[in-house]
């Protein structure tokens, strides 16, 4: 029998899945939301991002049923970006599991405040599709292995870089950026999950709370996506990346103190 304390701290994460999940399914950086929470809770920063692997794979499958049934994926063209995404989410959490994190973090804050620039100036995020500017070879061997190995090792913000990359590479329309985001994205996560459990790094029944609020928020989030489009994406893609530059920015004043002599 769960006693009453242990029945809140449960709602409580329930509670934070949700909001969760409903940020990761319209812009990604539910992170930035579910990592503090699982730190703040004891829990040491392997096993933290360990865990929010397994209750992101909620989200993203509640995510990806809703945009498969509403027509916006293109199965067909995706199984190389996914297996290379999978790949690159294994590699990264197996460095994840032999190594520090420090150095990754304090580099993150660049990457997204770069990110977000180009939301807030770029015309291209629009629900009507642009000219690609990346052969496909080149965009699934460079930039999704990148990515999904930084989603196995860290992964706060990788669906802001999906969605980023799939804009300005293949030139998608927003929604339909956002919904093979879910799909590549999923498989980096899932991949990096199974090679984290193997390492014990996962605490299971804090992921299944969190994942229970995240089916329920990718489902609300995925219908704003559907109903709304670009007008919805654009402001929500700009205050993830800047809460997560800000946060970040502030974490990695202590990390780069204790890495500069």
């Amino acid at each position: 029998m769960m006693d009453i304390s242990a029945f809140l701290q449960f709602s409580g994460f329930v509670g934070i899945g949700l909001l969760a999940g409903i940020i990761e399914a319209t812009a990604g950086g539910s992170g930035l939301i579910v990592l503090p929470a699982l730190l703040f809770a004891g829990l040491p920063p392997a096993q933290a991002m360990a865990t929010s692997k397994l209750q992101y794979v909620f989200g993203a499958l509640t995510a990806i049923f809703r945009f498969h049934q509403a027509r916006l994926v293109q199965w067909k063209n995706i199984l190389p970006m996914v297996l290379t995404a999978a790949l690159g989410g294994a590699a990264g959490a197996l460095l994840l599991a032999h190594t520090d994190t420090a150095l990754l973090k304090a580099l993150v804050p660049l990457l997204l405040v770069g990110a977000t620039l180009y939301f807030i100036f770029s015309p291209r995020l629009s629900d009507k599709p642009s000219g690609k500017r990346l052969a496909q070879p080149l965009l699934i061997v460079l930039p999704i292995a990148l990515i999904g190995f930084y989603d196995g090792f860290f992964g706060v913000g990788s669906g802001s870089f999906f969605v980023l990359i799939l804009i300005w590479g293949l030139g998608l329309a927003a929604r339909e950026a956002t919904a093979t985001t879910k799909i590549v994205d999923f498989a980096s996560a899932a991949a990096a999950l199974i090679v984290l459990a193997t390492q014990q790094e996962v605490l299971w029944l804090y992921g299944l709370a969190l994942g229970l609020g995240q089916i329920a928020g990718a489902w609300i989030g995925s219908g704003f996506v559907i109903r709304r489009g670009a007008r919805f994406i654009r402001p929500m893609l700009i205050i993830v990346s800047l809460g997560l530059s800000l946060k970040l920015i502030y974490d990695a004043r202590t990390i780069l103190a204790n890495l500069l002599p």
